[in-house]
């Protein structure tokens, strides 16, 4: 699996208007709680960041619930440390991430997953975070440079697609359970937490 580029959508932006709604979202990202069913065997390879301020940026893949719990309490500590403001000011940015797979080995990792068709590849850890996720928020912070479409409008959507006055990044992910095929290239979402100044 190659990573390809990313597509910055003009729904990528969504407003996190209070601590609870905050909570959901992460509870979301870490397939725990009330949304622990849509954990399945492709959450392993999950790459969420953590600690940013507390011991310095770190990734690491999640294989089970007790670690994904730790994660979102970490996340929480963290976010209370920085003291969230929901008047505007956080966001979370939604960015599909495409990659690709030799088609004359598809069929090798086609199976049926409760009653739908998906696929299944065995990656690396090594794979998934100097490949694709590396990757992935590279190409994003390249994203940054360049002139924001036109179907983006409004101060904070030049914010964040720019990266410019980002008090802090609280949370981040790439989520590779949920991935789908989209115009012959997979699919999955890096989702990222910003606290703006």
């Amino acid at each position: 699996m190659a990573f390809e580029h990313i597509d910055y959508r003009p729904d990528a932006l969504q407003e996190i208007t209070s601590e609870s709604k905050l909570k959901e979202v992460l509870v979301y990202l870490l397939r725990i709680a009330e949304y622990e069913n849509l954990a399945n065997d492709m959450t392993r390879n999950n790459v969420y960041t953590e600690n940013h301020l507390i011991r310095g940026d770190s990734f690491h893949r999640r294989n089970n619930v007790m670690e994904r719990n730790a994660n979102y309490l970490n996340a929480i500590t963290y976010a209370k440390r920085l003291g969230p403001v929901y008047d505007g000011k956080t966001f979370v940015e939604t960015v599909p991430c495409l990659f690709s797979f030799p088609e004359a080995e598809l069929d090798r990792y086609r199976f049926v997953y409760e009653g739908n068709e998906t696929y299944a590849f065995p990656l690396s850890g090594k794979h998934i975070i100097n490949g694709l996720y590396l990757l992935s928020i590279m190409s994003r912070k390249d994203l940054a440079g360049q002139i924001m479409p036109p179907y983006l409008q409004g101060y904070v959507n030049n914010q964040i697609y720019h990266l410019k006055d980002i008090r802090a990044v609280l949370f981040q992910c790439l989520l590779l359970d949920d991935m789908h095929l989209v115009d012959g290239l997979f699919e999955a979402k890096l989702h990222t937490i910003y606290l703006l100044k």
